[in-house]
């Protein structure tokens, strides 16, 4: 909750409630983004209205998310949010809650997961990749009599993120329904892992099988959330082999998830700057957050996924998929182009086999790395009496350039307080507004002392709602070049809400020294 101020003296009561005005007044614009990126937030929560969304296969809406799968075998079902596109320039941040629950397992455990990825955004029709242990991201080869259960990845694919509850996600397999590169072994099947898939292939030779959307989607890294001894995970190396990952984690969790509980996933994809003006990739972090209002558990830290991945193909042929033969053939030696995209678009898709779960997403929010962040405020009146509150208290923007090596720092004393918007009306919306009139009430911000009003109309009582987002600053250097971007627009903070509750009774009302009759809240 933020500071109320129902005590204020006469004068200092005027005089916020003419600063409130007077400056409400005169809504001024800001500048569009030089970025072309706006942030995006979506529950979808009922959202089958909502233009930018496709669902493909078993996906449903439903009141709490999105479906993926239900709680029963060979599901699958997938979203795309294909309406919009996201520059890659500055990175990526996107956050996204996830229930895995109910079900069966087979072998010892509960299937399959469940992944999101990011593709070209210059895809208008994306087609989603294989069912079953690729997730809706990677490919499936067959040989011939099984050539119905063939499948491409993901058109356009640049990255996979699964999180693999089953632990075939990151398998190479050959064998007569599934052939696929990935990490081989007996290890290779441990349940309970986070990894990730780069891009599509090349056309290595589609006369035998190995064609347009059946290479590539190599395994980069991947890491158990189970285990905690020994080899917990795998890292791809330059020389094309996998090296061991044995640090722990801070806390180690199964990624399913208990009745009626949401984990939430934080992803961050930061410019890898190989000097100060070039870059190759994107360092790549993935946390999990398992309780509420727990402390994210880091799970991927910092992986650098470069444009150009060395990898092999370790699942082909001895002669042709298209025949029967069981006879697998040597490996090869690949070179993955993995050049990030102008702009990307995002996607969820999950599965189930002969194990099987119940799977939802909800409260997607996709921002640019160290954009601004707002929360919810709530406060309590009576009926008839202005609210004051400090909205910024609890919010955050970011000074300091772009690093992993130094992160900027956050704080409330960073937020420009003349960036802030109540609600806009859509991305291109560039107005700053400053007073919004409700059949509630009024609500006005002071860009002097960060302070909302909301004076309620005569008579209301309940609850009365506002939303509003904010930005920091943009710094420049001596030559004008752009070192702190945080007052661009693609920075301004996905929208927080105020919730005002006045209330008829259990008021008191007390005179103070300027005589002025103060109502609070019992």
């Amino acid at each position: 909750m933020k500071n109320t101020y129902k005590g204020l003296s006469l004068i200092s009561l005027l005089f916020t409630l003419l600063a409130n005005f007077s400056y409400a007044q005169t809504d001024s614009t800001e500048i569009a983004s030089i970025y072309g990126f706006y942030a995006y937030s979506s529950s979808l929560m009922n959202a089958s209205s909502a233009s930018e969304l496709v669902i493909q296969g078993n996906a449903s809406h439903t009141a709490t998310g999105v479906q993926l799968t239900p709680a029963s075998t060979s599901q699958f079902g997938g979203l795309f949010i294909n309406g919009r596109t996201f520059t890659s320039v500055n990175g990526l941040h996107v956050e996204f809650e996830y229930e895995m629950k109910g079900g069966a397992p087979f072998s010892g455990s509960y299937g399959d997961g469940l992944s999101f990825f990011l593709y070209d955004g210059a895809v208008t029709s994306p087609i989603i990749g294989s069912p079953g242990a690729g997730l809706g991201y990677s490919y499936n080869r067959t040989k011939e009599m099984y050539s119905t259960q063939r499948k491409p990845g993901l058109t356009g694919a640049y990255l996979g993120i699964a999180l693999d509850e089953f632990g075939n996600f990151k398998s190479k397999r050959f064998q007569g329904e599934s052939r696929i590169n990935g990490i081989a072994g007996s290890w290779s099947t441990a349940t309970s892992h986070v990894t990730l898939r780069g891009a599509r292939g090349a056309n290595i030779n589609s006369s035998i099988g190995l064609g347009a959307g059946y290479t590539g989607y190599p395994v980069l890294v991947t890491r158990s959330t189970s285990s905690n001894t020994g080899t917990v995970g795998r890292i791809l190396q330059a020389d094309r082999t996998y090296a061991n990952l044995t640090a722990p984690l801070t806390s180690n969790f199964s990624l399913r998830n208990g009745s009626g509980e949401y984990r939430k996933v934080y992803l961050d994809l930061i410019p890898h700057f190989v000097t100060s003006t070039t870059t190759d990739g994107f360092d790549i972090k993935v946390d999990i957050q398992t309780a509420v209002n727990g402390a994210p558990v880091n799970v991927i830290n910092y992986y650098h996924y470069k444009t150009s991945v060395p990898y092999t193909e370790n699942a082909n042929p001895a002669s042709t998929d298209y025949d029967n033969s069981d006879t697998e053939g040597g490996t090869t030696a690949q070179t993955l182009n993995a050049t990030v995209p102008a702009v990307l678009k995002l996607g969820f898709a999950a599965a189930t086999g002969a194990a099987y779960q119940q799977q939802i997403i909800r409260n997607v929010k996709l921002t640019l790395p160290y954009s601004a962040v707002t929360n919810n405020d709530v406060a309590s009146t009576c009926k008839n009496q202005p609210v004051y509150i400090s909205v910024l208290d609890n919010d955050i923007a970011y000074k300091g350039a772009i690093s992993i090596t130094t992160p900027p720092t956050g704080s409330k004393n960073n937020i420009d307080y003349n960036t802030f918007s109540f609600t806009k009306t859509g991305d291109t919306d560039l107005t700053l507004y400053r007073k919004k009139v409700t059949p509630q009430g009024t609500w006005t911000f002071n860009t002097t002392t960060g302070i909302v009003t909301f004076t309620p109309s005569s008579g209301f009582t309940g609850s009365a709602t506002m939303t509003y987002s904010v930005k920091g600053r943009t710094v420049k250097d001596s030559n004008g070049k752009i070192i702190e971007p945080y007052g661009d627009t693609a920075y301004r903070s996905v929208p927080a809400t105020i919730t005002v509750n006045l209330k008829s009774t259990g008021c008191v009302y007390a005179v103070v020294s300027n005589k002025m009759i103060t109502p609070t809240v019992k």
